[in-house]
């Protein structure tokens, strides 16, 4: 069991918690492109990591990222006017483009330079695989970004489900890592069905076994780990075993074992220490 202590550890990620300085360090999934999807849309605002930041597309379908309290007066951005390839805080019009470049003052006179000596907080933003991902972390050359391997290029379809939950990350990517909550959570699927080869859960979701306390390996790779539950097929158990391995890409992605239709993949982005967004 674990201490109250070594929970913490894994599960807050707000301010200076370990847990929270490591994912910083990786492009994160903060929200779904179409959420942002034509120029001059409504900015969306997005809380990764217990830091408020606000999305914006501008004229020219660039995508930005910034604090979300105008350095000026600390009015939210998220009520702002994003037009012209910039974003306006409505409290006296300083105007950000996607750099955080302060781009006019309206409430200036004439020939002010003030706006030459304001910089607000921007974030690096790439566009890939149905999310904006956006780094947070220290101000240092981000690390490559590399597309996700559960959208091998961009002719892949994808199909994008948004949840918000009450919960912390860890708890979340529990649950989809782990094999061995279908014998009690999906019993109901857990029923003999016809199989005429070892594979893949099929595509109606049953599975070629009623084993219902499976061995479980685990095994270390560079980008998170497997984990495989073993359990005795309903086809030749005396030799065979049915293996369902579930694949950790550490932090924020979880690869289900596939069917035959279309593969699954959970991607889970924590909001603060007790909420979450889980797709």
């Amino acid at each position: 069991m674990m201490t109250a202590e070594e929970n913490d550890l894994l599960t807050r990620v707000v301010g200076d918690a370990p847990m929270g300085q490591l994912m910083r360090r990786h492009w994160i999934p903060a929200l779904l492109l179409e959420e942002v999807e034509k120029p001059d849309c409504k900015p969306v605002r997005v809380r990764l990591l217990g830091e408020n930041l606000v999305v914006f597309r501008d004229s020219k379908g660039r995508l930005g990222a910034l604090d979300e309290l105008c350095p000026h007066r600390r009015a939210s951005l998220v009520y702002g006017r994003n037009e012209e390839c910039g974003l306006r805080c409505l409290y006296h019009g300083w105007k950000f483009d996607v750099d955080g470049n302060c781009v006019d003052m309206s409430s200036e006179p004439p020939g002010s330079t003030l706006k030459e000596k304001v910089k607000h907080k921007a974030y690096p933003v790439r566009e890939c695989a149905g999310f904006v991902w956006v780094y947070i972390g220290p101000e240092d050359e981000p690390p490559e970004f590399q597309r996700p391997s559960f959208s091998p290029d961009d002719n892949t379809p994808v199909s994008i489900l948004k949840i918000r939950v009450p919960s912390n990350w860890a708890q979340i990517m529990e649950g989809q890592i782990d094999s061995a909550h279908s014998s009690s959570l999906h019993s109901s699927d857990m029923v003999p069905a016809r199989i005429d080869s070892a594979g893949a859960t099929d595509s109606k979701w049953l599975r070629p076994s009623t084993d219902k306390s499976p061995r479980l390996v685990t095994q270390p790779t560079p980008f998170g780990f497997r984990y495989a539950a073993i359990r005795r097929p309903i086809k030749n158990a005396a030799t065979d075993d049915y293996v369902r391995v579930t694949v950790y890409v550490a932090p924020f992605v979880a690869l289900i074992p596939p069917n035959t239709s279309y593969n699954v993949a959970s991607v889970l982005v924590p909001e603060d220490d007790e909420n979450s967004f889980f797709h």
